[in-house]
């Protein structure tokens, strides 16, 4: 039964997502923009045929509909299924706050490749304060997971001065590790190499995009990172 209020709750969950996806991709002025991670958060200037509506896979506006679709269907999807794994109403709400948060990066980073800081820091506060309050939590190991994650992604981002991974994916990922904690950051990593890994080959491959041309990662940080929470849990609460 909770698992199945959780997804009509999801519905119209997905459809505000949505919407304020849509919202976020669009451009900040350039007086309000962010000096430090231009690659993330607005890398559509860089590449001027990539237009906030037409995205990082240059989705046709034809196709608007079925994006809609997707992501009220994913957002139900993961809302039920988190019912079905989470018991404890507190529980379940942080989990499908994260989802949220997961699902709206994700989908402003194929958009117009940005991760949007009006997202993620609330979403680190969020997943920081869960980790010192919820009495299954370890905020030391909270905290790791964090450096963790921001850590191992910063690297290659400061190599490529943001032409690769970006400090959007960077600071996505630092929530990832605080809502994980230390344990689970490093399988949800794993998932994130590998999806990424293997689309980026696919994109190559097909000819979709060519060696330096810039590529989503906050939907593989996302599926990683929404993979774990369902699978193993959460650094509030582990399965495992």
């Amino acid at each position: 039964m909770t698992a199945f209020i959780l997804f009509l709750i999801g519905l119209p969950i997905g459809v505000a997502l949505d919407a304020l996806a849509t919202r976020l991709a669009v451009p900040e002025p350039e007086a309000d923009r962010p000096v430090e991670a231009p690659a993330e958060e607005d890398s559509s200037a860089a590449h001027p045929g990539l237009a906030a509506e037409s995205g990082a896979l240059t989705v046709p506006a034809a196709t608007h509909q079925w994006r809609r679709a997707a992501i009220v269907a994913a957002t139900a999807g993961l809302f039920a299924t988190a019912g079905a794994r989470y018991q404890d109403p507190s529980h379940l709400a942080l989990v499908t706050a994260y989802i949220a948060v997961l699902t709206v990066c994700a989908a402003t980073d194929i958009l117009a490749y940005r991760v949007p800081n009006v997202i993620t820091y609330p979403a680190m506060l969020l997943a920081l304060i869960a980790g010192a309050l919820m009495p299954e939590a370890d905020l030391l190991r909270v905290m790791g997971g964090g450096a963790l994650a921001g850590g191992i992604l910063l690297a290659p981002a400061l190599v490529t001065r943001g032409q690769g991974l970006g400090m959007g994916d960077v600071k996505l990922a630092v929530f990832v590790g605080l809502a994980l904690g230390l344990s689970l950051t490093l399988p949800a990593l794993f998932l994130m190499a590998l999806s990424g890994g293997a689309a980026a080959a696919a994109l190559l491959l097909s000819g979709r995009r060519h060696r330096g041309d810039p590529i989503p990662y906050a939907p593989f940080i996302s599926l990683g990172a929404v993979a774990v929470l369902l699978w193993q849990g959460a650094a509030f609460h582990s399965f495992t």
